[in-house]
């Protein structure tokens, strides 16, 4: 009965703490904000992208990418964590058996010479157990198990930051593909002008000068197709070290323009951003965790009380090592209360509360740059469409001037000078409007990471 009063309230006293309890520090949200529910962001990616080649490129990446894969090894090394600081929470128990041989003094001080060595074995059992008395061990836990869910999100930060990443470098690389084709086009074009320039000069309608002048025009067009053809190689080097890869052939799907992304645009700042960001809550986790580390240092402060226990057996002979007599037992208890540490235990408890300070304004920043993002991303979004949309006009106007001119140089109406000029502003127009489609789907992918959406599995 005893034993069972002594227990309970040491149970009673490990309920006390010493460690300041965490609340979620307020962050202001801009106005205006939406409480739209139906965001971009909560779209999983899979459903978001529909070209099913990007699918099935993100879904090897976010399984052999190594900065993944790093990750979630990072996961499991804080869940062995957590259960080291549990363990720490319940009582020790340990065996050991111990033979010995040898003489020692009690034996010499009464047999004198004719002491001779004695062979004796032991066999102990022992316990201990610190009593949580501050909420030390507690602490440790919370602090343990924060960090476990810190390394979870920060594995969906970098599983968002892969996805968003890859997508970018896939539209990328279909624009490169569109700017080859384009160029090529162009030069088609451009030879097939030099050589009507030639038949003319023949027959003596044109002059030498509108030969050479198509014939630079063909020069430079040849020039920037190996110019791109590098950048397409590089693009699908960068693609394949996303993948886990080597350098090679990267698959490709839909073309730039069949890629379809139109976003469900927030009517301003999404209210859920906190909640969805995992950049914010991977914050708010450390934040909770420096919190915790607060009360481990404060309980430092307090004494620390344990319990320890031992039982077992000895003998001079192995098999009278569990026969009557041989027993002991020793149960006992401890109490050190910290005098002089040199200020090292206050400092460490001013430090983390200086840590959590320092944490809480990074928990700030994060919330604040969330919704700087989403802001730039909107409005990326917004103008980025209307520079497309004023391009494709531009591109179509210039192909009609190219028709025009060329019309007007066979009727002998102008001079040749005037359609090369028309050729190399068309053919500027056609990749200007090419980087003008690939820049509006980049915004619509960073819009996306802005508002949290990515990482969902």
């Amino acid at each position: 009965m005893k034993r069972i009063l002594v227990f309970s309230l040491a149970g009673l006293l490990c309920g006390c703490g010493v460690g300041p309890k965490y609340q979620r520090p307020q962050v202001q949200i801009p106005a205006p904000a939406s409480s739209n529910s139906n965001s971009f962001g909560d779209l999983r990616w899979f459903e978001v992208f529909q070209d099913e080649t990007l699918i099935g490129l993100i879904r090897t990446a976010t399984s052999d990418n190594f900065d993944v894969l790093i990750a979630a090894n990072r996961i499991l090394q804080a869940g062995e964590e957590v259960r080291i600081a549990r363990g720490q929470l319940l009582p020790q128990a340990d065996v050991g058996f111990a033979p010995q041989r040898g003489i020692n003094n009690l034996n010499v001080l009464i047999q004198g010479e004719r002491a001779r060595p004695a062979t004796t074995y032991t066999l102990n059992f022992g316990a201990s157990w610190e009593i949580d008395l501050w909420g030390k061990l507690r602490s440790q836990t919370q602090a343990a198990r924060a960090n476990f869910l810190a390394a979870k999100e920060n594995r969906d930060v970098v599983v968002q930051f892969l996805v968003t990443t890859l997508a970018q470098s896939y539209i990328g690389l279909r624009e490169l593909d569109n700017e080859l084709e384009i160029a090529k086009g162009n030069l088609q074009t451009v030879q097939e002008s030099l050589e009507l320039t030639q038949i003319r000069e023949a027959g003596g309608v044109s002059s030498l000068v509108e030969v050479k002048q198509a014939d630079s025009l063909v020069q430079t067009a040849k020039r920037s197709i190996p110019v791109i053809e590098q950048q397409i190689v590089i693009q699908e080097n960068s693609i394949n070290f996303l993948l886990g890869r080597n350098p090679g052939k990267v698959p490709r799907g839909q073309t730039l323009q069949q890629q379809n992304l139109s976003p469900l645009l927030p009517e301003g700042l999404p209210s859920s951003l906190i909640e969805r960001r995992p950049d914010i809550r991977f914050a708010e986790q450390q934040l909770i965790a420096a919190n915790a580390q607060i009360g481990v240092a404060k309980a430092a402060l307090f004494p620390t009380i344990g319990l320890t226990g031992s039982g077992g057996s000895i003998s001079s002979a192995l098999q009278d090592l569990f026969a009557n007599g041989t027993e002991f037992w020793l149960v006992g208890g401890s109490l050190i209360q910290p005098i002089f540490a040199g200020g090292r235990l206050r400092a460490n408890y001013r430090l983390s509360k200086l840590q959590k300070e320092q944490l809480v304004l990074q928990y700030a920043k994060a919330c604040q740059q969330a919704f700087r993002e989403v802001a730039d991303a909107l409005v990326s979004v917004e103008k980025t469409r209307e520079a497309r949309i004023h391009q494709e006009a531009l591109t179509k106007t210039l192909a009609d001037q190219q028709q025009l001119s060329w019309a007007r140089y066979q009727g002998g109406v102008t001079a040749f000078l005037e359609v090369l000029d028309t050729q190399r502003q068309y053919f500027s127009a056609q990749q200007a409007l090419s980087q003008a489609q690939r820049d509006e789907l980049l915004a619509v992918i960073a819009l996306y990471k802005a508002l949290g959406g990515g990482w969902q599995q």
